[in-house]
């Protein structure tokens, strides 16, 4: 269960983090941004080391399990109220009837948050104890700490249940709609929790046991980790395509840091700024849309530079090379670029430089994403045996032709 409860916690952590920058410009994302902070802050919390260690810390027998218990009282209070302002946006079909409105949600989490930290405050606890119900069985107040929290929370699930159908019952983005079911699965299997937890109090109290301690120690894990594992995939699955997009678009940017790096170094006035190492620009996640496009102008600009020292007949060798090689088609045309590029550049750099003509390039991407392909496929021919083989005959020409020019001068 640790490994678990250190896998649902870093996810956790994972989606508050990634949520921060939209709940901090929309308003409307904030409460179910709260509920995955919570959430993740009580999972530091969910191992049993953990909890004793905070009870130490604070000298307050079982203030981890109160603190777990609120925790989830707090999130569910922020599902329910980003669920209930979003089914009451959203369109309903025509003729279809409109999201009833879900009473008590201020109230009622208050009023439980209340008579739970009430009746924890009241209940004996002389020594310290992870389960509360498992250490004190007898004890009335913990009894009804207990059936109030299992209250409360199965009241949240119904209600989170029936929001989150309705919502998937509207027109809308597939991915949407099935998060939305999966928030659904999450929050029944959540109202499953809610009858276990109470089913277990009613047999105690009359001294059956169906389960033993451990099994049911176990179950109960598993019935509450499971619909907040639900409900997380549900509330992330309409921003996969973002999030998708967003990690190609980071690969591109690492990507291309090579080709980029050594084609300025032939032209660092193209640089926007100072040149960062590699690893701050692996480490850096920032703006990373806005940085490959500044990449892809950069690279494109140096291409412009080269290309005015590159004559044609050293293009035309370029494809005759790549044409020796048995390539065809746009991917000959690519890697004939990177041929006569890979060249251009090195001779710039050894001062052998001649005048050529600056031309529109071959391939262009009409997008962001088709351009960063063209550039990668680029870059991969850039880098290889052929167009290194090529740009060294090349140097190797120009410098034996300017020996000769010099021998031929008086």
């Amino acid at each position: 269960m640790l490994v678990i409860n250190l896998s649902v916690c870093a996810t956790l952590w994972a989606i508050t983090f990634w949520r921060a920058p939209g709940a901090w410009r929309d308003k409307q994302k904030r409460p179910l941004w709260a509920a995955f902070f919570v959430l993740a802050l009580q999972m530091c919390f969910a191992a049993d080391p953990a909890a004793q260690w905070l009870d130490m810390a604070l000298g307050v027998n079982s203030f981890a399990a109160l603190f777990k218990h609120t925790a989830a009282v707090g999130a569910a209070a922020f599902v329910l109220r980003f669920l209930a302002a979003a089914a009451a946006s959203s369109q309903p079909p025509t003729g279809t009837p409109g999201p009833r409105p879900m009473r008590g949600g201020v109230a009622v989490p208050v009023t439980t948050l209340a008579g739970m930290i009430t009746l924890f405050a009241a209940a004996e606890r002389p020594h310290e104890a992870v389960d509360l119900l498992t250490a004190y069985p007898n004890d009335p107040m913990v009894l009804t700490y207990v059936l109030l929290w299992t209250t409360y929370f199965g009241w949240a699930m119904l209600t989170a249940s029936r929001l989150s159908w309705q919502w998937s019952r509207r027109p809308g983005p597939a991915l949407l709609r099935r998060g939305l079911l999966l928030i659904c699965l999450g929050t029944s299997i959540g109202i499953v929790y809610t009858l276990h937890r109470a089913s277990m109090l009613l047999f105690a109290r009359f001294g059956v046991h169906p389960v033993s301690a451990e099994a049911d120690a176990v179950l109960n894990a598993l019935l509450a980790l499971v619909p907040l594992l639900l409900i997380c995939t549900g509330s992330t699955m309409p921003a996969y395509p973002k999030l998708r997009s967003a990690v190609l678009q980071y690969r591109d940017l690492i990507k291309l840091y090579p080709l980029w790096e050594h084609l300025s170094e032939a032209a660092p006035q193209i640089r926007y700024g100072r040149k960062r190492h590699w690893i701050r620009e692996i480490l850096d996640i920032r703006d990373v849309r806005g940085r490959l496009y500044r990449r892809a102008i950069e690279i494109r600009d140096v291409m412009l530079i080269l290309a005015g020292s590159t004559p044609v007949s050293v293009r035309l060798r370029a494809a005759d090379h790549v044409e020796d090689a048995g390539l065809v088609g746009p991917t000959a045309t690519t890697a004939a670029d990177a041929c006569w590029l890979r060249a251009s550049r090195e001779a710039h750099t050894a001062g052998l430089a001649r005048t050529g003509s600056p031309e529109v390039p071959a391939q262009a991407g009409n997008d962001l994403e088709s351009e960063a392909r063209l550039l990668r496929d680029l870059s991969d021919f850039y880098f290889s045996d052929l167009a290194i083989t090529f740009a060294q005959q090349h140097v190797e020409r120009l410098g034996n032709a300017r020996s000769a020019l010099s021998g031929a001068t008086p």
